[in-house]
């Protein structure tokens, strides 16, 4: 190993502090570039992998093949998980890229989206495969929305 006149290295423990100062300076500096329009497609990304769930796992409960506890509680998780992505995107700082109404009609649409999932537990706790179908159809509408809201924005589509 070369040395080198008046270069010394570090203890390890201040090594390891260095090291993750760089590492959280290198974070912060990548997060600072991202535009709303990103912020917002992984929101709605996370949103459109969570209706999906929500969409299977009812299909399948109508159909038999999964236990009315298992489709009542991923439904119930799948309606916390939209809510908490309608959070996400309301906290959002906006830019030049998004305007206040798309943010807003998101929102609403996630808050929608939330409200039929919760719907759908309440009908699986209840053991009512009508309602479940009704509401599911009405799932596939409001995905068809948020499809509709992205492309609007200029996001990719699934």
């Amino acid at each position: 190993m070369l040395a080198m006149k008046g270069l010394r290295m570090p203890k390890p423990g201040k090594l390891a502090s260095v090291i993750n100062c760089l590492l959280i300076l290198t974070l912060l500096v990548s997060c600072t570039g991202k535009t709303s329009a990103e912020d917002i497609n992984k929101e709605t990304q996370s949103v459109s992998s969570w209706v999906a769930t929500a969409n299977m796992v009812a299909d399948a409960w109508i159909r038999g093949a999964v236990p009315n506890k298992y489709a009542e509680q991923t439904l119930k998780k799948a309606t916390e998980e939209l809510r908490k992505e309608k959070e996400k995107i309301d906290e959002i700082k906006l830019s030049k890229d998004v305007s206040k109404h798309d943010k807003s009609v998101l929102i609403a649409e996630v808050f929608q989206l939330a409200n039929k999932t919760q719907e759908m537990s309440k009908a699986v706790a209840q053991k009512n495969r009508s309602v479940v179908r009704q509401k599911l159809g009405e799932l596939a509408a409001e995905k068809r929305s948020l499809n509709k809201l992205r492309k609007v924005a200029g996001q990719t589509n699934e």
